[in-house]
C-alpha cells in the first residue's frame, strides 16, 4: 500500500498526524506520529512512491485500535 493511500484511510477514520524526526536526531528519517483518540503509533518516513511493508501497516492499525478488515485493497493482504 502506498503511504498516501494509507494516510488518507487513517484520516477518514479521524486520525491526526504530527510530523517529526525519529530518535536518530537531525540525521534520521522523518517520521509521522499518528493519533487516534488516546492511542498513537509511528508511521515510518519513507518515499511517497515506496510501498509500505504490510506488517508495518498491520501494526499501526492494531496500535490505533482500528479494524484491519476495512483496509483498502484485496482482503488477502489485510
Amino acid at each position: 500500500m502506498e503511504p498516501a493511500t494509507f494516510r488518507q484511510w487513517l484520516a477518514e477514520r479521524g486520525c491526526r498526524f504530527d510530523s517529526g524526526k525519529d530518535s536518530a536526531g537531525t540525521h534520521g528519517h522523518a517520521s509521522v506520529t499518528v493519533h487516534h483518540g488516546h492511542r498513537k503509533s509511528v508511521l515510518p518516513g519513507i518515499g511517497t512512491k515506496q510501498a509500505l511493508d504490510p506488517a508495518v501497516v498491520r501494526q499501526i492499525v492494531d496500535d490505533l485500535g482500528l479494524d484491519r478488515s476495512e483496509l483498502p485493497g484485496p482482503v488477502s493482504r489485510a
